[in-house]
């Protein structure tokens, strides 16, 4: 004989999964890292200033430039408020590594060997290597110049591995900060620098008697990078990239 009461347990069953099924809220179907950053409020974003103009104070100390205005552009497709964190260049991988920042943008150049340790968006900006140097020398115009010449770079970029390549290794300065670099070529105490062609505007901007010498003798591509693994993450900054919006920066800036 049916047990009658089937039905309505079945029946009972069915709308209890309905119901709890509409009260899962969007928020639930998030990936973990989104919504740890939503429900944290911020994105706290890695960077390294000064680097003018891609990360460097202003007069009140608050560090503004074009990775910071991508930064900012991120956090707002998250609806978040961005939160900085000035490191040391060679501290920043293992600062996403180890969580203790959301993402890093400072004019990190894309290598194999980084992308071993941290997962980049696609490239937001190309930028080759170039040359400074003062007004009054006319001995460097290339790379090739620079052989047995004293040559300043920012300490873990890809501009000293470029200076190892065309001087002697005991020629080449590394640098904390490229403003101690430009000081130094003022005074006479290297002959030249190796930086990124955007921050290499940016150190010579409103600056006498330097020059930036030839062309970009390399290709450099930006990323952001986040920890390995936080697909979601990255995947919400290169629709970002993909978008167009970051160009309208590069004439702000550039």
């Amino acid at each position: 004989m049916m047990d009658k009461r089937k039905p309505l347990v079945i029946g009972l069953c069915l709308f209890l999964l309905i119901s709890f099924a509409g009260c899962i809220g969007p928020e639930e179907t998030l990936d973990p890292t989104i919504k740890r950053i939503k429900d944290a409020g911020k994105l706290l974003v890695g960077t390294h200033a000064p680097y003018a103009p891609m990360e460097y104070f202003d007069e009140n100390g608050d560090i503004i430039g074009f990775d910071i205005d991508i930064a900012e552009m991120i956090a707002e497709e998250l609806d978040v408020e961005l939160e900085i964190k000035n490191l040391e260049f060679d501290e920043l991988i293992d600062a996403v590594k180890n969580g203790e920042v959301d993402m890093i943008i400072a004019a990190i150049t894309i290598t194999t060997e980084r992308a071993e340790q941290v997962l980049f968006s696609n490239a937001y900006l190309n930028a080759g290597q170039v040359i400074i140097v003062n007004e009054s020398n006319q001995n460097i115009s290339l790379p090739e110049d620079l052989e047995n010449k004293s040559v300043g770079v920012g300490r873990g970029t890809t501009s000293e591995a470029e200076a190892l390549k065309y001087t002697n290794s005991s020629l080449v300065k590394v640098y904390d900060h490229y403003l101690e670099a430009r000081a130094d070529l003022i005074a006479g105490g290297i002959d030249a620098i190796i930086i990124d062609y955007p921050a290499g505007l940016g150190l010579i901007k409103n600056i006498s008697g330097l020059k930036i010498v030839g062309e970009p003798f390399t290709d450099e591509l930006y990323g952001v990078a986040v920890k390995k693994g936080e697909q979601a993450l990255k995947t919400e900054i290169d629709d970002l990239i993909a978008s167009g919006e970051i160009k309208e920066l590069e004439d702000k800036w550039f």
